[in-house]
């Protein structure tokens, strides 16, 4: 019996030297050939299984160190230890235009806002020495959307809030840091949020003008959309929905969508400081005038005492009652 198609093909053809060839590109080769391929190429994904690189300091992570899920991982745990708000969201079958058309308008709303917020400030006053003080660096530069992989981020969640304090044995991202935070797995309150197609909006600072913004742009209550807008823009923003936010890095509060529209009428950071002087201004003269109240009060007795049991006092009080005209 003649070989068969198969077996003359894989005698045609020989890997490349020290190249291993797995069961399933073998597959892929025999299944490419066989649909009338003339040319053949196994693609090889190979990745390497040392947790660290060779020659180096690093510590060892949990998966390969070169590997996309590890960068993912050490990403998303940078984010939330660093970051003070993240508004979560969930997209369903946003297209690649519609996302580029919403962080477009992302950017020019934020751009606005700071512009805003810089002409309502008055103008910096110079030091004693005559310099000017640094200018403050625009937030909405650093508000960003992100799309986020659910199970990496469910992970680094995990490690961000739970790993002990006092943890020294290697990489948050190791394998020790993973086995010490497994009996953690969906017991934060953002884990429901982290299912199917999820994304958020990341702000460097708490700044409720730019959440506001944000909140317009990408949630509105009502969808109104001005002339001309782009329709890869209205298209993205309904396949949009909120979720809530995590404020406050660390061991932060998860709230809702109700208050989180609330902070938004807080006003901005210079008149939340101004209102926090006058209470505590208010609070600190009150506290004064309680401390005051005692003392003055028996201050005021004592003296009239003291004009009491005073001789002068007594015959002057007689000679003005005897030179007052009779009524």
């Amino acid at each position: 019996m003649p070989p068969s198609i198969f077996l003359r093909a894989a005698r045609r053809t020989k890997p490349p030297n020290r190249t291993p060839l797995s069961l399933r590109d073998a597959c892929c080769f025999i299944e490419t050939f066989v649909n009338g391929g003339q040319r053949c190429y196994a693609s090889l994904i190979t990745h390497s299984a040392r947790s660290a690189p060779p020659d180096s300091d690093q510590p060892p992570s949990h998966r390969p160190f070169d590997s996309r899920q590890n960068l993912l991982h050490r990403t998303y745990l940078s984010l939330l230890r660093a970051t003070p708000l993240l508004v979560f969201f969930q997209h369903n079958n946003l297209k690649g235009n519609e996302l580029v058309a919403i962080r477009r308008d992302l950017r020019n709303v934020m751009a606005n806002v700071d512009a805003q917020i810089a002409a309502s400030q008055p103008p910096p006053e110079p030091a004693e020495d005559g310099t000017l003080p640094p200018k403050t660096r625009p937030i909405g530069n650093h508000v960003k959307m992100t799309i986020v992989n659910t199970e990496l981020l469910s992970a680094a969640l995990r490690v961000a809030e739970y790993l002990p304090k006092d943890f020294n044995k290697g990489s948050s991202s190791g394998p020790e840091a993973y086995r010490l935070t497994m009996g953690y797995k969906k017991v934060h309150p953002l884990e429901p949020f982290l299912v199917g197609p999820v994304g958020l909006v990341q702000f460097p600072t708490i700044s409720p003008p730019h959440l506001l913004a944000v909140l317009n742009l990408l949630f509105p209550e009502k969808a109104t959309f001005k002339k001309g807008t782009d329709p890869a823009f209205i298209s993205g923003v309904s396949k949009l929905l909120l979720l809530g936010a995590k404020i406050d890095k660390i061991g932060g509060r998860t709230i809702d969508t109700a208050a989180l529209r609330y902070i938004t009428s807080l006003g901005d950071i210079t008149t939340l400081r101004g209102q926090l002087l006058g209470i505590m201004q208010s609070a600190g003269a009150g506290l004064v005038a309680t401390l005051q109240s005692p003392s003055k009060g028996l201050w005021v007795m004592m003296e009239g005492r003291r004009k009491m049991l005073d001789p002068e006092t007594q015959k002057e009080a007689e000679a003005g009652a005897s030179d007052a005209p009779a009524a």
